[in-house]
């Protein structure tokens, strides 16, 4: 994996792994579902949209499947 920048948050990094580590049975892997677990999870500076460039980086180095789908209003 590479280099975190300074803007990325170390706990949410490693609480998307634990939460990956948790869902490879479960594919595909929806991924505002994860963003979602991890807000009400953990308090973050991070954006909603940081945090989900960082799951499908994740993600894709896993070589899961993803489902990108906006959850219903």
């Amino acid at each position: 994996m590479r280099d975190l920048p300074g803007d990325i948050d170390a706990d949410v990094v490693i609480e998307v792994s634990r939460l990956l580590d948790d869902a490879e049975d479960l594919a595909p892997l929806p991924v505002h579902d994860l963003v979602k677990r991890i807000r009400t999870t953990l308090q973050t500076r991070l954006s909603h949209q940081a945090i989900e460039k960082l799951v499908v980086e994740m993600v894709s180095k896993r070589g899961l499947p993803l489902v990108f789908d906006k959850p219903a209003a």
